[in-house]
């Protein structure tokens, strides 16, 4: 259903009002007011049937020449309703009427169905941020490997004695067990 009424003034001669003659909706819509002639005058009406359901944002609409002017109808209240809507123009120089049937809206148009399953992450998801948090840890138990050697290496340098060379064994020893760990 369409949540437009669109209604042609003036193309056949001042004042002509051209409308379709019956319009379904499904909650709330707009009447647009589109001027093929010159300047006119235009009043909405809705009847009591109508209006206990609908309201207009306005009754009395001034339409330039060549505009096009929108007017929404607000729907709030018991559906489905139907009623008329009246259009006069030129201060009752003409007037048309429009059957107006307004449906209940369809709630399943405005929800869509999500699967439950969607809330969590799936198993090919989660193994492989398994993975790549894995990586960064190896990778970094791997740098902290090769500063721990380069710096066991220069104090061995530095210092000479027993103590810095078996000092940078264990290092060694460590960073040998790690990585094994890592592998495994």
């Amino acid at each position: 259903m369409s949540g437009i009424l669109p209604i042609t003034l003036n193309r056949d001669g001042l004042h002509d009002v051209a409308v379709t003659g019956s319009f379904e909706a499904d909650g709330s819509f707009s009447v647009t007011l589109e001027n093929d002639g010159a300047p006119v005058h235009v009043h909405l009406h809705l009847d009591d049937d109508l209006s206990t359901v609908a309201t207009l944002q306005a009754t009395n609409h001034y339409v330039e020449a060549g505009a096009t002017r929108a007017v929404a109808v607000e729907v709030d209240g018991d559906l489905p309703a139907s009623g008329r809507l009246k259009v006069v123009t030129g201060y009752g120089a003409e007037t048309a009427y429009v059957d107006v049937s307004i449906a209940e809206p369809d709630d399943r148009r405005e929800s869509i169905p999500v699967d439950e399953g969607l809330g969590s992450p799936s198993r090919q998801a989660t193994a492989t941020n398994e993975e790549s948090t894995g990586r960064a840890v190896d990778l970094a138990v791997v740098a902290l490997g090769v500063v721990a050697l380069a710096l066991a290496g220069s104090a061995s340098l530095l210092v000479d004695g027993l103590a810095a060379v078996f000092g940078a064994l264990v290092v060694l020893a460590g960073v040998g067990t790690a990585a094994y760990l890592l592998v495994s």
